[in-house]
């Protein structure tokens, strides 16, 4: 309920800021109207390939988390003006699925297998600009933007190689985090298609563990990100319709300060996160 909540906040506040206009026909549209036109919304779901992977210090793997999680989004967006100017973006995601955990328990570092359940909620806003028709009939974009992502990640009880029950943990992570992205948006006569890329890199992270009770701050580093969305077009509809939307993100955390619960120094080994996802949508 608390990651439903976070995300029916998020975009109930970007449908109020971007409240999308409806769209007329491309033949009835003159270039100055194109440049108020107030965008799009567009609903898609998927299926995405998670990983998550934790290392010492000497760089050897300590666990892989690995699997399918679901994802539903809804983006709010003028991504299919068709004059330079400004251009925006703003998207809302409930996430979760059930992975499969292999790695060391501790203490001991003996092999350990178990499920991983997670459930999380993220939304971002992507603001910037659009240079028409820069080259061989392309546009530019150039965007920045700020995010925020909430999980649950849930580790279920287990066995290791030695016999011995394993018992579970329960981790919540918050992460604030900037995008720079560098765009080409290209229109055929049939088909349109938009690549981003760029950098993302987090500026708050929080990681809360239930048993011991504590709090850590992974490091934070850079990665990068790519999406590519794919769609027919449609003359009496104009940018309405289906399409295909693929993208690969990810994080990058270096190990955590040491923080003492007990009689034991608790900390966050260097981590790594990748998802690659493909989704179909509806855009109205």
């Amino acid at each position: 309920m608390q990651k439903l909540s976070i995300c029916a906040l998020i975009s109930a506040v970007l449908l109020l800021l971007w409240q999308p206009q409806a769209m007329a026909e491309e033949a009835l549209l003159s270039e100055d109207e194109h440049l108020f036109h107030g965008g799009m919304t567009e609903v898609s779901i998927g299926l995405e390939l998670f990983r998550w992977q934790e290392y010492d210090n000497s760089d050897i793997r300590l666990l892989t988390e690995q699997g399918p999680r679901a994802r539903l989004s809804l983006s709010l967006n003028n991504d299919a003006r068709l004059s330079g100017g400004f251009i925006y973006n703003g998207r809302a995601s409930l996430y979760g699925g059930d992975v499969e955990y292999d790695g060391q328990s501790q203490p001991g570092g003996h092999f350990s297998a178990a499920d991983v359940d997670y459930a999380g909620a993220s939304g971002e806003f992507l603001g910037g600009y659009r240079f028409k028709n820069l080259f061989w009939g392309r546009s530019l974009d150039l965007l920045a933007g700020v995010g925020v992502d909430d999980w649950t990640r849930e580790i279920s009880s287990g066995v290791n190689s030695q016999g011995k029950t394993v018992s579970g943990l329960v981790e919540d992570y918050k992460v604030a985090f900037t995008r720079f992205s560098l765009g080409v948006e290209n229109r055929e006569m049939l088909w349109k298609s938009l690549w981003r890329m760029g950098i993302k890199y987090p500026v708050y992270t929080k990681e809360t563990l239930d048993v011991p009770s504590v709090e850590l701050n992974p490091g934070k580093e850079a990665s990068v990100f790519l999406t590519y969305r794919f769609q027919l077009v449609n003359g009496s509809n104009l940018d309405k319709g289906v399409f295909i939307y693929f993208m690969y993100d990810s994080y990058r955390f270096s190990k955590s300060a040491a923080v003492t619960s007990g009689a034991f120094l608790v900390h966050q080994p260097r981590s790594s996160m990748d998802v690659v996802s493909l989704s179909i949508g509806r855009a109205f």
